[in-house]
C-alpha cells in the first residue's frame, strides 16, 4: 500500500510581508486601544467623572442682594425693589440678524408687541440687544402690568420663548438727585469677563457703571447663592446636594446731604438758565451752556454735595437703558450730560489760581506777606503788553490787597521775576509748578469716584514734550500761509521755538490762564487746603460700610495729600484776602454779595475769569464759610458764562445761604452779579 503525503507550498516572500504586517497592526491598533483605556479611566478619570455627575446635577444661581447707597443720616439714595419683568431667550427667537429665526417665533414677536403695546421693530431692537449676554434671558421689559404678566402665564403656549418673573433692581427714591454720584448698572461685556477682577461674574450679570456704583462694586455687590439639585435622567429633581445662601452686598453710607444735594442741583441748575438772559456788550446774550458746582467738608475733605449740570436720570437705566435715552445722553448737542463735570471738566481757572501763584512766590521768597508791588494796567516785556482787567493804575498794594482786587499786573510782575530767577539757574526750581502739586493739581486726587481727571500743570518739560508732539504740524501749516502775514510769523516761531518756556508762558501761568487747566474738584480741594491751615485732604464721598442689618465694617478716614510750606503769617495772608474779596468794598466778590449777613456767617472766596477764546469766558467762584473757622468749601464753575462775579459768585451765594440757614424766604432764585472780568 503506498501512502502521499500534502506538503504545504512554501509561503512566498510578499504573503510573509502581508502577514507580518497585519500582526504588528492588531498589535498596534491593540495597544492604542489599550492607552486609551488608561488615559480615560486613569488620567482622565476624574474629569470625566465630573462630567458624568453635570448630566445628572444642576446648579442654579441666585443673585445677591446688592448693597445700599445712603446719605449721611441714613436716608436712602439708592435701594432694591422687586419688580415683573418679561424675558426673552435670544437663541429661541431671532437668528444672527435679529429677525425672527421662524414663522412661530415671528407670531411670538408679533403677539407679544400687541401686549406691551410696542412695535414690532422696537421689540426685535431689545431682544437683539447686543448689551445682553446670548446666553441669558433678555429683558424686554420691566415693571410689567401684572395683568400683562399673567396673560403670558396663562397663554405660555403662545409665547414660546418668553418669561414671566420677578427681578431685583434699582430703585432711585430720590429720582435724579445725585445722579452723577450714585452711577447705574449695566450688564458686564465680554471683555470685561476675560479680566481677573471680574473672575466669578457671568455673563449678563450687572456692574456698576459710573459713579458710586461702579467705585464700590466689589463691596456693593455680595455674594451669589448657589443650589446643586441631583437630577435623574427626566431632569426631575430627587434631591438637593448643596446649598449656600446669597450674602447681601455690604451699604455704603456717604457724606452726602440730601437736602444740600437738592439744593446745590436747584441753584445751579436755576441760575445757570437765569443767566442766559444776561446781555452781553456786544449785543448777545450769555450761553451759559453747561456748569459744576461742588460743597466739601473742609475738616474731613467729605463730598457733601456735587452736581453736574445738565444731568440725566438714572431710572432710565432700570432693566436696561432704551436706545433712544442712550442716544439721547450721547448727543453733543444735549451737553453731555453723562458727563460729571465736577471731576472730569479741565478748564482754564482763571483768577481762582492765584492763591497758588500767592503761594508759590511767598515760597520763593519773592515777596512776602506785606511786600508791596504796583497794579499797573498794563505790563509789558519785550514789547508784548499783558493787560490788567481795570486799566486804572491801582498803586502799590501787597498780597491780600492783590488777592481783593484781582490785581493781574502784581502777578505779572512776580511771575517774571521768578522766570528770571529760573533762567539764571543751572538747574531751574520751577516753583510755581512744584507748589500746584502741593495744592493737588496736575493730577488726579484720588477721589472715590471713576472718571476723574488730572488737569495740566505746564512748565519746561510739559512745554517741550507738547512742542515736539505738535512741531510737524506747525512747520506744515507755517509753509502754507500767506508770505509775510502774522499767521505765518506765529506759526514759523512755533515751528522754530515752540519748545522753550518763556516769559510770557509764566506769566500767563500766574493768573490761570495760558496752558494751566484744573478740574472744579481740584479747585475746591486748593482751597480746602487753605481753609484748613494748610493740610490737603483727600475728597471722598464714601463715609463708611456696614452691613445690612448696621454693623459697621469700615470706616473711610480722611487721608492727607500734602501740606503747604508756608509760614502762619504767609497762609494768614492769603486768607485775609479772600475774605476781604468779598466782605470789604472794592473786592470783586462784594458786589455779589451785597446785603448778605456777614456778621452772622463771614465768607472767604475768589472770583475768576478764564478765557479760553472763541468761546464766551469761563465763570468761577470759590470759597470757603465761616471765613474765621470753616465748616464748608463751595466752588461753583460756569461754562461760558461771563465774569466770575458775574454768574457763579451768585449761584455759590445762593448755596452758602442754604448752608447756614440765612436765606431769605422771599429772595429770589439768582441776581447777576457786576460784571468783573478778572
Amino acid at each position: 500500500m503506498t501512502f502521499s503525503v500534502n506538503v504545504p507550498a512554501p509561503l512566498d516572500r510578499s504573503t510573509v510581508l502581508r502577514l507580518a504586517f497585519l500582526a504588528a497592526l492588531s498589535v498596534l491598533l491593540l495597544g492604542a486601544l489599550l492607552a486609551r483605556l488608561w488615559f480615560l479611566q486613569v488620567l482622565a478619570g476624574d474629569r470625566f467623572a465630573e462630567l458624568a455627575d453635570s448630566n445628572r446635577l444642576r446648579t442654579v444661581v441666585s443673585q445677591a442682594p446688592r448693597g445700599h447707597i445712603l446719605a449721611s443720616d441714613g436716608s436712602e439714595l439708592v435701594v432694591n425693589r422687586a419688580a415683573l419683568a418679561l424675558t426673552a431667550d435670544r437663541q429661541a427667537l431671532v437668528d444672527a440678524a435679529g429677525a425672527p429665526r421662524d414663522e412661530d417665533a415671528a407670531r411670538t414677536v408679533r403677539r407679544l408687541a400687541v401686549l406691551l403695546g410696542i412695535d414690532e421693530t422696537t421689540l426685535l431692537r431689545r431682544i437683539a440687544d447686543v448689551r445682553y449676554s446670548p446666553f441669558r434671558p433678555v429683558p424686554v421689559a420691566v415693571d410689567v402690568d401684572p395683568r400683562i404678566v399673567l396673560t403670558v402665564r396663562q397663554n405660555q403656549e403662545l409665547f414660546e420663548g418668553i418669561s414671566a418673573e420677578t427681578i431685583p433692581v434699582r430703585d432711585y427714591p430720590e429720582g435724579d438727585l445725585a445722579a452723577h454720584l450714585v452711577g447705574y448698572l449695566g450688564q458686564i461685556s465680554r471683555d470685561e469677563l476675560a479680566e481677573v477682577r471680574y473672575a466669578d461674574y457671568r455673563g449678563g450679570d450687572l456692574i456698576g457703571r459710573g459713579g458710586l456704583e461702579q467705585s464700590y462694586e466689589a463691596e456693593l455687590r455680595g455674594r451669589g447663592g448657589q443650589e446643586v439639585f441631583v437630577v435623574n435622567r427626566r431632569g426631575s429633581v430627587i434631591d438637593v446636594q448643596s446649598r449656600r445662601d446669597p450674602q447681601p452686598g455690604l451699604d455704603l453710607v456717604t457724606w452726602l446731604d440730601l437736602d444740600v444735594q437738592r439744593a446745590v442741583e436747584d441753584a445751579l441748575a436755576e441760575g445757570i438758565v437765569a443767566s442766559r438772559s444776561i446781555l452781553r456788550p456786544d449785543g448777545r446774550f450769555l450761553p451759559s451752556t453747561a456748569g459744576s458746582a461742588i460743597v466739601m467738608d473742609a475738616r474731613t475733605g467729605g463730598i457733601v454735595a456735587m452736581a453736574s449740570y445738565p444731568t440725566y436720570d438714572p431710572t432710565e437705566f432700570v432693566g436696561g437703558v432704551s436706545t433712544e435715552y442712550w442716544t439721547f445722553v450721547n448727543d453733543p448737542a444735549q451737553g453731555q450730560p453723562l458727563n460729571n463735570r465736577p471731576i472730569a471738566g479741565q478748564y482754564p481757572p482763571g483768577s481762582v489760581y492765584k492763591i497758588v501763584s500767592g503761594a508759590a512766590m511767598l515760597e520763593a521768597d519773592i515777596v512776602g506777606p506785606s511786600t508791596l508791588v504796583g497794579c499797573p494796567g498794563s505790563y509789558t516785556v519785550a514789547d508784548v503788553t499783558f493787560r490788567n482787567w481795570n486799566p486804572a493804575n491801582e498803586g502799590s498794594m501787597d498780597l491780600a490787597t492783590a488777592l481783593k482786587r484781582s490785581c493781574d499786573t502784581y502777578f505779572y510782575e512776580l511771575a517774571y521775576r521768578q522766570w528770571q530767577a529760573e533762567e539764571r539757574a543751572e538747574t531751574p526750581d520751577e516753583i510755581v509748578q512744584r507748589v500746584s502739586r502741593e495744592f493737588g493739581l496736575g493730577e488726579p486726587l484720588g477721589i472715590d469716584l471713576p472718571g476723574e481727571r488730572g488737569g495740566v500743570v505746564p512748565g519746561r518739560e510739559w512745554r517741550e514734550e507738547f512742542w515736539l508732539r505738535y512741531r510737524d504740524g506747525y512747520c506744515e501749516r507755517a509753509s502754507r500761509a500767506e508770505p509775510g502775514s502774522f499767521e505765518e510769523e506765529l506759526l514759523l516761531d512755533l515751528c522754530r521755538f515752540g519748545g522753550v518756556w518763556r516769559g510770557g508762558d509764566a506769566i500767563n501761568m500766574s493768573i490761570g490762564q495760558g496752558d494751566v487747566l484744573t478740574t472744579p474738584l481740584q479747585m475746591a480741594a486748593a482751597y480746602q487746603a487753605v481753609a484748613n491751615d494748610g493740610v490737603l485732604l483727600r475728597p471722598t464721598v464714601g463715609r463708611e460700610l456696614r452691613e445690612d442689618d448696621g454693623t459697621l465694617v469700615r470706616t473711610i478716614e480722611p487721608e492727607v495729600v500734602s501740606e503747604l510750606d508756608l509760614t502762619e503769617a504767609e497762609l494768614r495772608s492769603i486768607q485775609r484776602g479772600l475774605e476781604r474779596t468779598v466782605m470789604e468794598p472794592g473786592g470783586t466778590g462784594f458786589g455779589a454779595f451785597l446785603g448778605f449777613p456777614f456778621d452772622e456767617v463771614p465768607v472767604a472766596g475768589k472770583t475768576g475769569t478764564a478765557e479760553r477764546k472763541p468761546r464766551v469766558p469761563y465763570a468761577w467762584f470759590a470759597a470757603y464759610a465761616p471765613a474765621d473757622d470753616p465748616r464748608y468749601v463751595v466752588v461753583v464753575s460756569v461754562e461760558e458764562g461771563g465774569g466770575g462775579s458775574q454768574t457763579a459768585a451768585p449761584i455759590a451765594r445762593r448755596i452758602l445761604e442754604t448752608l447756614f440757614d440765612v436765606r431769605r424766604a422771599d429772595a429770589p432764585a439768582f441776581v447777576a452779579g457786576p460784571e468783573i472780568l478778572d
